[in-house]
């Protein structure tokens, strides 16, 4: 992996950084951190001295989705290429469909998976709301990340989730929440995600990834799932990341 440089303007200590740990330590949970990584310390040193809302404004700009009702697909080099510092992976499974359902989360920051979720098992779900629980746990982190004043993407392998909240809520809401044909399906939890989206959307890119092409943030995100599952967690539960993250890969996949 290509040495990365860390600007820190806001943090416990401001400054440049040489490695990702470091880093952390100077931004975790601290409130109004401010950083962003360089590939080069002359490109680093630079915007230190130019500030954060100067290196904002140079920040690349996420892809456009597709025209039309579809949405586009991010391959795996697209989404690494994604010019954005907590970049959040979600899915959900259920055994069978309907079934034993759970969801599962990851999340990494410059790059790096730093974080992984699991949970929200039911033993009468469906892979749908297991996508949507999901998600909506995304949006959550996705908000408390742009609290600390940091860009954010969410990688979705569920078209249903994404056009749920992102494109048919919107004309559910204008219509009574109905819709042509028969009832909305888990319209309640749709609701409760679509208003959290509105707050974000201005903010959050919610792009759509295929699930098993090599999107190693997809897979994680799988794993945690599945691992919900077996381990029947109701709650939604930070998974401690084991040194070698081959170790969470082979666990049992969805």
């Amino acid at each position: 992996m290509a040495k990365k440089f860390y600007v820190v303007w806001e943090g416990r200590q401001k400054g440049i950084f040489t490695d990702w740990d470091t880093c952390r330590q100077q931004i975790d949970k601290h409130a109004g951190a401010r950083y962003k990584s360089f590939k080069t310390r002359a490109a680093a040193e630079s915007a230190f001295r130019a500030g954060p809302h100067a290196a904002a404004s140079k920040s690349k700009p996420a892809p456009k989705r597709s025209s039309g009702k579809g949405l586009k697909t991010y391959a795996a080099a697209e989404v690494d290429a994604l010019d954005v510092q907590t970049k959040i992976f979600t899915d959900g499974g259920c055994e069978p469909n309907p079934g034993r359902a759970g969801s599962g989360v990851a999340v990494y920051r410059e790059g790096r998976v730093d974080e992984l979720w699991y949970g929200l098992y039911n033993p009468q779900g469906t892979n749908n709301t297991a996508e949507l629980n999901a998600l909506h746990q995304a949006l959550l982190l996705a908000e408390q990340e742009l609290a600390r004043q940091l860009t954010v993407a969410i990688f979705c392998d569920s078209k249903y989730a994404i056009q749920c909240v992102t494109q048919w809520a919107i004309k559910w809401e204008q219509k009574g929440w109905q819709k042509p044909g028969g009832e909305i399906k888990n319209l309640a939890l749709i609701q409760q995600i679509y208003a959290l989206y509105l707050k974000l959307r201005k903010s959050v890119k919610v792009l759509h990834v295929n699930g098993h092409v090599g999107v190693e943030g997809n897979e994680l995100a799988d794993r945690m799932s599945i691992h919900g599952i077996d381990t029947k967690e109701t709650a939604f539960t930070r998974f401690e990341i084991p040194a070698d993250i081959k170790t969470v890969l082979d666990l049992r996949k969805g």
